[in-house]
């Protein structure tokens, strides 16, 4: 069910594309909803070389009005037969750009639901990640390994890492996540018939054999001329420290 602000938020998108729309170059309107409960208003312009949508213009007239007040949803209606209507793809794009949180009222077979825009757009381009640190997913089973120093490597297979920051991530069976921060130090990429008993020793296996076990268990395709790569890595700060002392205390024991 809809929040009273969202029914509101549509009703205010209804009444201006039923009382603006000329049926031709202006159709839509939109209505956006602040963080403070202010509603901005947005009509769609078309022309044949393009024309913002309804949801553009009502962005351009918040940026001009109310910049400091976050949008936090969004409902746009076609005016000729008073529908509410899914933003288009680039109208998706660019409220995922301002925020991927921004609520989209949209029809769904039950009626009207509010939808994040990140829902709407799955696999999106996203700016905020260009610059941050890399996901390395992890079967649960390495952390161990990895934590005592064992196991500093991983091969991947059309899985591309560069070196740079780096997050280790672990998603255990119980539904539990695990971080840790790592960085990535050196990736190699030869054919898989090249990997040497070292690569299996660094990957936390006791021969080349169970390497190349692990590789047809998780690649059940995987040629010897397929290239694989070898990310490299080594843990962040207090992790780093916490691996060496455990190596040390086994050496010891």
């Amino acid at each position: 069910m809809l929040t009273k602000n969202h029914r509101e938020l549509v009703a205010a998108a209804i009444n201006h594309a039923v009382a603006t729309h000329d049926g031709d170059a202006h159709t839509v309107a939109a209505a956006l909803l602040t963080r403070s409960g202010r509603v901005i208003l947005g009509l769609n312009t078309h022309h044949f070389l393009g024309g913002p949508c309804g949801e553009i213009s009502a962005i351009s007239n918040h940026a001009a009005h109310c910049p400091d007040d976050p949008i936090v949803a969004v409902a746009a209606a076609y005016g000729p037969t008073a529908s509410v209507i899914a933003p288009c793809g680039k109208c998706r794009q660019i409220l995922f750009d301002l925020d991927p949180n921004i609520e989209c009222i949209i029809r769904v077979a039950n009626g009207l639901e509010a939808h994040q825009v990140r829902a709407l757009l799955p696999h999106a381009y996203d700016w905020r990640a260009m610059e941050a640190p890399q996901l390395i997913y992890m079967w649960e089973g390495y952390e161990t390994l990895i934590r005592d120093g064992r196991k500093r490597q991983t091969i991947r297979v059309d899985d591309p890492f560069r070196r740079g920051p780096a997050i280790l991530v672990f998603e255990k069976s119980n539904g539990e996540t695990i971080t840790i921060d790592a960085h990535v130090d050196q990736v190699r990429t030869l054919p898989r018939a090249a990997l040497s008993e070292q690569d299996a020793l660094r990957d936390g296996f006791d021969c080349l054999e169970s390497l190349h076990a692990a590789l047809d268990q998780h690649y059940p395709d995987l040629g010897d001329d397929i290239p694989v790569d070898i990310v490299e890595f080594s843990l962040a700060g207090a992790q780093a420290e916490t691996g060496a002392a455990m190596r040390s205390a086994a050496t010891t024991e």
